[in-house]
């Protein structure tokens, strides 16, 4: 049994060429958008962008709007599924790491954030389309937990984590997004405190 999340991330030369691919289609989609609105660009020209098929496209993100917004299917692989299972740590900061693997965040939310802000009517669709990709999260850490209030908390949790993250954006690409979820979990911890209100 595998007992450390780093034994299952997997940095081989496939995945960080995957990370490359949807990198790519994603700025791509973020400034056809940003230049045209959501309806003015297509999936046939992101792919021409970036020099890929739409059938590689949705490979990486089920729609245009996810691939602007950076945000994918929520993918919870085998061994990834397996280890969070049999995991006994702290549950937040397992939950951290199954999140950081799992779930897409916004890589540049500031250009995300502006994009809306052009275009107020994408406000309800980015968040829509982010609060999709929960369930498959909720329902892991209920299977872990047998207790499904406790893993909407758990999630609650992530969701304000995640936001605290997208408003500071890391100043180096590529830093570790479990590590960052991790230190803004202790932020808001500092801000509870003792837990007396």
């Amino acid at each position: 049994m595998t007992n450390s999340i780093d034994e299952v991330a997997g940095g081989s030369l496939r995945e960080r060429k995957k990370q490359a691919t949807r990198h790519a289609i994603h700025q791509a989609a973020l400034r056809l958008v940003e230049d045209r609105g959501m309806e003015g660009v297509t999936v046939e020209e992101i792919c021409a962008e970036v020099g890929v098929s739409p059938r590689t496209f949705f490979n990486y993100f089920p729609t245009k709007t996810a691939a602007a917004f950076d945000l994918s299917e929520t993918t919870i692989e085998p061994e990834l599924r397996e280890w969070f299972l049999a995991a006994r740590g702290d549950l937040i900061s397992d939950v951290c790491d199954l999140v950081a693997r799992a779930l897409s965040v916004p890589s540049d939310y500031p250009r995300v954030k502006e994009l809306i802000k052009k275009y107020p009517d994408l406000s309800m669709t980015f968040w829509k389309q982010f609060s999709l990709r929960k369930q498959p999260i909720i329902d892991l850490v209920a299977e872990r937990t047998g207790d499904r209030d406790v893993a909407g908390t758990a999630f609650g949790v992530m969701i304000v984590a995640i936001m605290g993250m997208m408003r500071r954006p890391s100043d180096t690409p590529g830093q570790d997004v479990a590590a960052r979820l991790k230190a803004e979990v202790r932020a808001i911890a500092g801000l509870i405190g003792n837990g007396s209100c």
